[in-house]
């Protein structure tokens, strides 16, 4: 899997989708981690043109036991292990559910 490189920042909306980038640890530890579509984006895909699509879908996203990277399972069997500060995408209507999204807006 290629590296992933800097993450958008919490609350950035992609124009072109609508999806809100949140923090990777808040997706984890919330409950609609498994219920909601979430996506990790992929800046290298995008920028390559060519119809390759930049999102790749989030099956899982398990905490490492040092507690400070994620393992982020994705549905096409591969996975990728990010810091904390990685963000992924989830649709506005569930970016809103989240905590620690709700409490800025």
């Amino acid at each position: 899997m290629s590296k992933y490189p800097k993450p958008k920042a919490p609350g950035y909306v992609c124009p072109r989708t609508g999806r809100v980038a949140v923090l990777v640890g808040d997706l984890a530890e919330s409950d609609l981690m498994g219920d909601v579509p979430a996506y990790l984006f992929n800046e290298a895909d995008a920028d390559a043109g060519a119809g390759r699509d930049p999102w790749r879908l989030i099956e899982q996203v398990d905490p490492r036991a040092d507690g400070e990277r994620f393992d982020v399972c994705l549905a096409n069997g591969t996975f990728a292990t990010v810091g904390p500060l990685m963000t992924v995408f989830l649709g506005a209507a569930d970016a809103a559910r989240l905590p620690a999204v709700s409490a800025v807006a």
